[in-house]
């Protein structure tokens, strides 16, 4: 019986593996000489990786002011320090997409995680945040707990589910009480297994709960996760409270974020998440695009 998150994550940890590309990008990075034409040997090993890094940096979303045709061009465009999260996107997408799954349309799924870093993205942008890409990234990552534990644990997250509807209460508390773990903290365990920068195990820690991150030094993140997910969820028609009340628990950006901002960036993450879905998914587009049923919850 899996009793914890570490548990649960280590079934899995092999088939989710990143590939040695990110881990060498890491290491480069952490390399004061490492040159421009250092990142672009590494990333033109992999072909499907070099298309995708200049569909993403010519992508309306991303709104270079000229157009990539190499990835060396692509590179200056991006720096590369955005370039890892740029990078990590793809890639950690491209990690879970070959797991099977008869519970959820894993497609759908990262369509809604996709408007969630869209929305992270621009609220980092409107708080004039200097890690926005990160930002989408966290974002995007926010929920990948979930593909594990409906693959390993479909039964057990689906009486949850159950009980989260019928109770009113969040989903996340009832995995808590009949798991002993929720999503989050297998979000947490993943990022462990793949070396990020600790910011993403800290977001995905904390964004259910930001009050709890209290004096973390990316406490303002945190919230911006926070917030982006219920902007997602409403999207979803799953938010069983006004965003204006997530705005408001939110004191860190509440004074930088209005309700108009809100709108507007629910607006601009609609028009953008296909053409972000088109730059990330690796695989051909499904035409139904429905969230994944799992996603009808009560959340607080």
């Amino acid at each position: 019986m899996i009793t914890s998150a570490h548990a649960l994550v280590s079934t899995v940890a092999e088939k989710v593996a990143l590939p040695s590309v990110y881990h060498h990008i890491r290491d480069l990075l952490a390399q004061p000489t490492a040159s421009l034409e250092d990142f672009a040997d590494l990333i033109l090993l992999d072909p499907a990786l070099s298309a995708r890094l200049i569909k993403m940096v010519n992508s309306p979303f991303w709104a270079h002011y000229r157009k990539a045709e190499t990835v060396q061009q692509a590179i200056v465009m991006t720096g590369t320090f955005q370039l890892h999260d740029l990078l990590l996107s793809s890639l950690a997408i491209r990690a879970f997409s070959t797991i099977p799954s008869t519970i959820f349309d894993q497609e759908s799924f990262w369509k809604s995680s996709i408007y969630c870093g869209i929305a992270a993205r621009m609220l980092a942008e409107k708080c004039r945040l200097s890690t926005k890409e990160r930002l989408f990234t966290a974002g995007l990552l926010h929920e990948i707990g979930h593909i594990v534990m409906f693959t390993k644990l479909s039964e057990q997250v689906q009486e949850a589910l159950v009980n989260s509807i019928e109770t009113n209460t969040p989903l996340f508390t009832q995995e808590r009480d009949s798991l002993g773990f929720d999503y989050g903290q297998v979000g947490f365990e993943i990022m462990n297994v793949w070396d990020l920068p600790h910011s993403y195990g800290d977001i995905a820690t904390y964004h259910l709960e930001p009050t709890l991150a209290k004096g973390n030094k990316i406490e303002i993140e945190i919230q911006i996760v926070n917030l982006a997910r219920a902007i997602m969820l409403e999207e979803d028609h799953y938010l069983d409270r006004p965003l204006s009340v997530y705005l408001e628990s939110n004191n860190l950006i509440n004074n930088k974020i209005s309700e108009q901002d809100v709108i507007d960036i629910q607006i601009a993450a609609h028009l953008h998440v296909d053409d972000v879905m088109d730059c990330l998914w690796p695989f051909a587009r499904n035409i139904s695009q429905q969230r994944p049923s799992f996603n009808m919850r009560s959340e607080s």
